[in-house]
């Protein structure tokens, strides 16, 4: 497979998009053992760079790309997609005889997961909130 060329990412303080600074998005998100970059990419439909998906999971850089430009809702639903490829990847779900060692077979099973998940999220406003609170108490019953 050739190797495509890097997307440029660098975005300067102040960029807008959406009425949200670039600059201020997350640029990693750990995931098990790994810290894993984040990068906010424009497409380049020259070299075809980011022109056929919101994002993308590169395992062995341990990097996560991202469209930009995405909505609100594009950008949560990406950036959760792409994270549970990190870990599928990092729990090998997806090696030689692991359930998702066919790629279609881990795109559809990522794909169904988060595209639910990110509705329980968006239909049930209270329930991250319950899960961060209850996550941050220790030993204490309920």
């Amino acid at each position: 497979m050739a190797r495509k060329k890097v997307v440029k990412t660098s975005r300067p303080k102040g960029y807008q998009y959406n009425g949200h600074d670039l600059a201020d998005f997350p640029r990693s998100v750990k995931v098990g053992y790994k810290d894993i970059k984040i990068d906010y990419v424009t497409p380049d439909f020259k070299h075809d760079d980011m022109t056929d998906s919101y994002g993308q999971y590169k395992a062995r850089e341990a990097l996560i790309q991202i469209q930009h430009d995405l909505s609100g809702q594009e950008m949560a639903n990406t950036m959760f997609h792409e994270v549970l490829h990190a870990v599928v990847y990092g729990s090998g779900l997806n090696q030689a005889n692991g359930p998702l060692k066919e790629d279609d077979a881990e795109e559809l099973t990522v794909n169904q997961i988060s595209n639910y998940c990110i509705g329980v999220f968006r239909d049930n406003p209270w329930f991250l909130d319950f899960l961060k609170e209850q996550l941050e108490k220790e030993d204490e019953n309920i």
